[in-house]
């Protein structure tokens, strides 16, 4: 049943907002495997840094479709509000 206290265009900005929260955590946890790979370098060791480096590069590609994901509901949620309102269903 949909909710109809809320139009499309505010679940579509709070499920923005939501992947906007989640690019932000994700680039945190980037910057600490850096962190980790760093102290994996220091301490002269080479498996760890290579895993790191690989999870830093899948992460990076997670934030990718994160972006792109963000945008695209940012998109959705202009063409909605150009629309107008809809009526209730």
């Amino acid at each position: 049943m949909p909710d109809r206290e809320r139009t499309s265009v505010d679940h579509l900005e709070h499920a923005r907002e939501l992947v906007w929260e989640a690019l932000q955590s994700m680039e945190e946890a980037q910057r600490i495997m850096f962190k980790a790979g760093d102290c994996y370098v220091g301490q002269v060791w080479g498996d760890g840094v290579r895993t790191v480096i690989e999870m830093t590069e899948r992460m990076a590609d997670i934030a990718g479709d994160l972006s792109t994901s963000h945008i695209e509901i940012g998109r959705l949620v202009k063409t909605d509000s150009a629309r107008g309102p809809q009526p209730p269903g």
